[in-house]
């Protein structure tokens, strides 16, 4: 899946990584590469491989070392993500539905549970503007 984080560049996610940015996004704090392949849910591939991932990772700016600290009786890197879920959430928007208004306008409806019309989505949307606005 293609990314573009806040260095503006853009880059390809396997699965693998996408499994391991999923466990980054969804904490609060940095983790270790052993804390990261214990998070990730029905984990098929060994955990010695997380150490791979993590540095392609950083290769393509998708993490950073957050903090070097003491792990049992050796030090660790702690990583944290560069680009947030949504970032990556807008960016594969962009790249599916880019230059394509009416795409664009299809899946908002669909999101906001609408048929594909524009008086319908002009409603949801002054809906949620007044939901929003606590009206």
């Amino acid at each position: 899946m293609l990314v573009k984080n806040s260095m503006n560049s853009c880059f390809f996610l396997t699965s693998k990584e996408e499994a391991a940015m999923k466990v980054l996004w969804a904490s609060d704090t940095p983790l270790s590469a052993a804390e990261i392949a214990e998070r990730i849910p029905d984990r098929t591939w060994p955990t010695s491989s997380i150490q791979s991932i993590l540095r392609t990772l950083e290769k393509k700016n998708a993490i950073k070392v957050a903090e070097i600290t003491k792990i049992g009786k050796s030090y660790g890197r702690l990583f944290r993500p560069t680009t947030s879920a949504n970032e990556y959430a807008f960016m594969q928007f962009n790249r599916y539905y880019q230059g394509d208004d009416q795409g664009s306008l299809s899946l908002i409806l669909m999101l906001l549970g609408q048929k594909s019309s524009k008086e319908k989505f002009i409603e949801a949307l002054q809906e949620l503007l007044n939901q929003y606005k606590g009206e």
